[in-house]
């Protein structure tokens, strides 16, 4: 079945192939067969595939998942040349200001997360610009290894991320990593790539592997909760972000899916997500390839204003025990319970 060669074996068990699409018959993280329908929405930012997708919820563990999830085959063209990351234009493309204050604010939350842990290898699961992961290693005292690996990584940056010490590795983090060392890494960071995988628990136990005893790995992803899903979850939730998040997961179905890979929940909670911005885009008919005349653009990931008020919301809610719609889970490895 070549149009499944980037699916694990364990996922292809999970699925059925008809008429040219892929189907899942059972839920990728608890194997319930019962669902109730989530969502059903087209691609709003970019409309890069025609019709709606189906985004179901399990009725086990409440995690919710595509249920006809585009071909490996079709990544190309959901993930076109006008995507946010790599389009400057884009409206949720972050400014240069907003995006040098998230890289500071990320480098200081993951290096709280690890203290008391020794870092000599750090590796980036889906790394971008790597610039994060430059960061973390400029504020690190002993030299580190670091790893940004990536399916397209930016090879123009290779030379100068290089001499800041960071090694691009060219991979699929959900292939088998071959380029890591089993057993061999401190910490593993995955910033908002969980939910894009086809088979997000046959990733976790190959990241487990790759984690040296006592090693941490960080997951940062969407949380089907908050304000801003209970608003806009039956259709502009921007999270969905359809149809390239193939999972949303629940706080429960994340550390089922970490529990599951052999390591251990040691700490979770919940960050600022920016999701109401991509909800109410959506909502109002804008898309994420350049800015309209239409009304609302000022809503953008480049307006300062309301990035930041949108930021301040949602430290209030977690300042007051409430959810967002962005949770994080930091997990190690238990020795005993993964085979090297």
């Amino acid at each position: 079945m070549p149009a499944l060669r980037l699916a694990s074996d364990s996922f292809c068990r999970t699925i059925i192939k008809l008429s040219g699409a892929l189907a899942i018959v059972t839920c990728p993280i608890c194997g319930s067969t019962d669902s109730t329908l989530l969502s059903r929405t087209p691609d709003y930012e970019y409309r890069s595939l025609p019709g709606e997708f189906t985004m179901l919820q399990c009725s086990g563990c409440g995690h919710g998942y595509l249920e006809s999830p585009p071909l490996p085959e079709q990544l190309t063209e959901i993930y076109p040349p006008t995507y946010y990351t790599v389009n400057p234009h884009s409206p949720i493309h972050f400014s240069a200001f907003i995006h040098k204050q998230k890289i500071r604010r990320d480098v200081k939350r993951i290096l709280s997360l690890a203290r008391g842990r020794p870092l000599k290898s750090i590796v980036d699961l889906g790394c971008g610009d790597a610039e994060r992961l430059a960061q973390i290693g400029e504020r690190l005292d002993a030299p580190v290894e670091l790893l940004g690996v990536d399916f397209q990584p930016d090879i123009a940056r290779e030379d100068a991320l290089r001499k800041r010490g960071v090694q691009l590795v060219n991979d699929n983090i959900e292939g088998n990593l071959d380029e890591l060392r089993d057993g061999g890494h401190d910490l593993l960071i995955s910033c908002q790539t969980l939910e894009h995988l086809y088979d997000p628990a046959a990733a976790l136990r190959t990241w487990a592997r790759k984690l040296a005893p006592g090693g941490l790995l960080l997951i940062e992803t969407p949380n089907k909760g908050g304000l801003d899903f209970v608003l806009f979850k039956r259709r502009y939730w921007g999270f969905y972000h359809t149809p390239r998040h193939f999972h949303v997961f629940t706080t429960d179905s994340l550390e089922r899916a970490v529990a599951q890979s052999g390591l251990a929940v040691r700490e979770r909670g919940f960050i600022p997500s920016g999701s109401m911005i991509l909800s109410l885009r959506n909502a109002l008919g804008l898309n994420s390839v350049a800015p309209g005349p239409r009304f609302g653009e000022f809503i953008s990931n480049k307006n300062i204003l309301v990035v930041g008020s949108s930021g301040a919301f949602d430290l209030l809610l977690i300042a007051l025990g409430l959810p967002t719609s962005n949770q994080f889970v930091l997990a190690t490895r238990d020795a005993r319970k993964i085979r090297v």
